[in-house]
């Protein structure tokens, strides 16, 4: 449900009313609907929140159902109002239930259409401590009192700023220390920011999430978290690995925004800046902090696009530096002709 968090699933007052009207009328009249619709109507009239799976079927069932509208006995003025149809459509919240059904409809499937976006391009960058100069620990268990008992927190950095990053074939990486301003000053944010702490990047075994019992700044550093050990097996274990340095990184996946990155050459390198962050999925400690050929198709894409863009700026600009030889050439020739 965490794709559709932003999705009001309450029903409205209008949906509510007419919910209420079917239940009257079907009492009153004893026609009208089934089980399932009297069902719908309760849970409607009592302003209970619906699920993404009822909105789609209400909207199936209005869409199957409009038809209903042109028997006898839907409108006041017909002979057998209320029908047995209107009835039916009252319980399910009626028009204002159907403008709803196909609102929520339509949030749901942008929704997904965004989620698919999103997954095709995911990035996950890793910060290995062994090959990153630091002051600070960038990855290490503190022992803190919290009302009056001590309870282990892993306190981390998912990123540094001022660094290149590993090899990543073609090209470097460095942040910008500005890329997180979702964190910071909350910009860009398409939705509220629910980051979560995982172990290797694995669902399965989720620590923490923001804005709960994760914490994420921004610092002089980098992106630092800081989560309390969860009481299960997989946190302790964590914990206990970090402390023998057999854990030894962090990695983050995140997207990237369109115009949120410059490509330039530096030393004869490729270097891609990280300018801005959209959207910052998860922080993990992690037990290989490398880059896989996966994890860096996006940035891949985004490297072939820009070195085909700038051959086709260079070759316009051999093409304009030829045409310019060539016009000088023709009033050369032109000159010596006319003999001037």
């Amino acid at each position: 449900m965490a794709r559709y968090d932003h999705i009001d699933f309450t029903p409205p007052a209008g949906v509510r009313e007419e919910a209420a009207k079917g239940l009257a009328w079907r009492g009153e009249f004893g026609r009208g609907g089934t089980a399932v619709g009297v069902a719908r109507a309760r849970d409607l009239s009592n302003g209970t929140n619906i699920s993404p799976e009822t909105a789609k079927r209400m909207a199936s069932y209005f869409a199957r159902h409009e038809v209903d509208k042109q028997g006898e006995g839907w409108s006041p003025d017909q002979d057998g109002f209320p029908s047995a149809g209107r009835i039916a459509w009252a319980l399910w919240g009626g028009d204002p239930g159907q403008a709803w059904a196909n609102k929520l409809t339509r949030q749901i499937d942008a929704a997904d259409n965004e989620g698919r976006s999103i997954m095709g391009n995911i990035e996950r960058r890793s910060l290995a401590i062994d090959e990153v100069e630091s002051a600070v620990p960038l990855l290490t268990v503190e022992s803190r009192s919290e009302d009056g008992a001590e309870r282990e927190w892993v306190v981390g950095y998912a990123a540094k700023f001022g660094v290149l990053s590993l090899d990543l074939g073609d090209f470097v990486e460095r942040l910008d220390p500005g890329a997180f301003g979702i964190v910071v000053e909350r910009r860009g944010r398409r939705r509220p920011l629910e980051t979560r702490a995982l172990w290797n990047h694995d669902p399965n075994y989720p620590l923490a999430r923001y804005p709960g019992t994760l914490k994420l700044t921004v610092d002089e550093v980098g992106l630092r978290y800081e989560f309390p050990v969860p009481d299960t097996s997989y946190g302790r274990d964590l914990a206990a690995n970090i402390q023998a340095h057999i854990v030894r990184g962090s990695s983050f996946s995140f997207t990237v925004p369109s115009g949120g990155e410059t490509w330039s050459q530096e030393d004869g390198r490729s270097v891609r800046t990280i300018l801005a962050v959209d959207s910052l999925l998860d922080v993990s400690p992690t037990t290989f902090p490398a880059y896989p050929d996966t994890d860096c198709k996006v940035a891949q894409r985004s490297y072939d696009a820009w070195r085909s863009a700038s051959a086709d700026v260079q070759r316009r600009q051999i093409d304009r530096v030829l045409q310019a030889r060539g016009k000088a050439a023709s009033l050369r020739e032109y000159l010596k002709t006319h003999g001037r």
